[in-house]
């Protein structure tokens, strides 16, 4: 045990350094955190406006819609504050400069270098602003707050932004063999929680199948959210379904640990 407390505390000084590096430049870093919230205010908007002028989707009114789009942009913001640098883009950069081979002779995990060195707090304004959307959403909805309620919604917020997480993990796993990062990972990362913050009746069979258990981010956002709200979901998606959040999300955050590991075992050094 004093072994992992020292391991933390090494990852937690890594942290620190990265939050000061944030704050040394004060407005910079309130100009991007306002400029990520108020992204989250401008899609909750356009919701509201759009639902405004037909009334309902799926039989959902627009702040029970406005709740799925919180917890989506909550776990996102958690997500990518942690693991943007795991993004194709910037992998890409670390694997074709020779960056990556540094952080391999590093004494700390690879992975655990990368997430607390290169915190990104400007995503931390999409978090407060998903957040803040789900407390507006569910009063305009009528939800009687309790306990469990509260609790739901954080392991909610915490399991979507594992799942996004995961497929960080398998994208840049991706990227040490492809050198080039994929698109695909951002499609799944920002598309994905876009189409699990609409109710699932909207969407067919198949797409269902893939965003509840395949990429099961749909299971950590929308099955919660009928449990918040007291909602019936559609056939073979029962709200009971909430007790498997946590379950499936660690199954599939520890697939991407796999990837994760199997990509670097697979990682050719730019100097090689």
């Amino acid at each position: 045990w004093s072994t992992v407390a020292e391991g933390l505390l090494v990852y937690l000084r890594l942290a620190g350094a990265a939050l000061r590096a944030d704050s040394g430049r004060p407005l910079f870093l309130v100009i991007r955190t306002v400029a990520a919230g108020l992204t989250v205010a401008v899609e909750v908007m356009a919701v509201v406006l759009l639902l405004d002028r037909f009334g309902t989707i799926a039989g959902w009114r627009a702040p029970e819609v406005v709740l799925l789009f919180g917890l989506a942009f909550a776990s996102q913001g958690l997500a990518l504050t942690l693991g943007t640098r795991l993004e194709a883009d910037q992998m890409s950069l670390l694997v074709r400069r020779g960056t990556f081979d540094q952080v391999l002779t590093r004494p700390v995990s690879p992975l655990g270098w990368l997430v607390a060195s290169y915190l990104d707090t400007r995503y931390l304004g999409r978090l407060l602003a998903g957040v803040g959307a789900v407390a507006w959403a569910a009063d305009r909805a009528g939800v009687t707050w309790s306990a469990g309620k509260v609790a739901l919604v954080a392991l909610s917020v915490v399991c979507a932004a594992a799942v996004v997480f995961a497929v960080l993990l398998v994208t840049a796993a991706f990227t040490f063999v492809s050198v080039q990062g994929s698109e695909a990972g951002s499609m799944l990362i920002y598309g994905g929680t876009y189409l699990a913050s609409y109710p699932m009746q909207i969407y067919g069979s198949a797409l269902r199948l893939v965003f509840v258990w395949l990429v099961p981010v749909a299971l950590a956002i929308y099955v919660p959210a009928l449990v918040v709200l007291g909602r019936q979901g559609p056939p073979g998606l029962p709200a009971w379904l909430a007790w498997l959040t946590a379950p499936v999300s660690a199954a599939f955050l520890a697939v991407g640990g796999l990837a994760w590991r199997g990509g670097v075992r697979r990682y050719v050094g730019a100097g090689s």
